[in-house]
């Protein structure tokens, strides 16, 4: 079956509208989102490097009253929590934020 096209008439209700700034904004996006995609197996392989190295040292960390492994350097917490481990990485003065 022959492939349809759309007929050459533009506007609303009768075929897409086309706005210049929002189809140049969407390109940009894209194309930080799927660099942002491509990054992230190395993320996750340093993550679990962290974690491993985390556990590797974990009787001179030491865990508080919860079983979290807090290591701190510089301006940088570093939070190990049991259970779903969740690693968290943050500043300081973050209050909690980050990952």
């Amino acid at each position: 079956m022959p492939k349809q096209h759309d007929l050459p008439i533009e506007g609303p209700g009768i075929a897409p509208v086309r706005i210049k700034s929002v189809d140049e904004l969407a390109e940009a996006y894209i194309k930080e989102r799927d660099r942002r995609v491509r990054m992230t197996p190395r993320e996750v392989t340093a993550k679990n490097e962290l974690i491993d190295e985390l556990h590797k040292h974990a009787d001179k960390i030491g865990r508080d009253a919860e079983g979290v492994l807090r290591y701190e350097y510089d301006d940088i917490v570093i939070e190990l929590r049991p259970g779903k481990e969740t690693l968290k990485v943050r500043a300081a003065d973050d209050n909690g934020e980050g990952e």
